[in-house]
């Protein structure tokens, strides 16, 4: 939590509400039902050192449990905001994985 709580100060403005709560992060928790919702199709992606890969998980799996296509893409040596770094091998992965993903979404 303290780890997490200085990333949210880090990157918000000073004087920002940091925390993320229920009603901020009602997806991310999955409180909400959206099995009535004609969703999209979804790809969700985790790195195996990410802070938030637990709440990544968290989210396909609600997905999943409101009946809701979602795919799971792992990458366990991949950092936070991986695809950011054209230099590691797995951000040349993702960018293959999106487009099949469309592809197939297109067809």
């Amino acid at each position: 939590m303290e780890r997490s709580d200085w990333m949210w100060k880090a990157f918000l403005p000073e004087g920002s509400e940091f925390r993320p709560t229920p009603r901020r992060c009602e997806l991310f928790v999955g409180s909400a039902n959206i099995s009535g919702l004609n969703f999209p199709a979804t790809l969700v992606f985790v790195g195996g050192f990410d802070s938030l890969q637990d709440r990544q998980r968290k989210y396909y799996d609600w997905l999943k449990e409101s009946s809701k296509e979602a795919y799971l893409v792992e990458y366990p040596q991949a950092i936070h905001t991986f695809y950011g770094f054209p230099e590691l091998p797995e951000a040349s992965q993702l960018i293959t994985e999106v487009r099949d993903f469309i592809q197939k979404q297109c067809k």
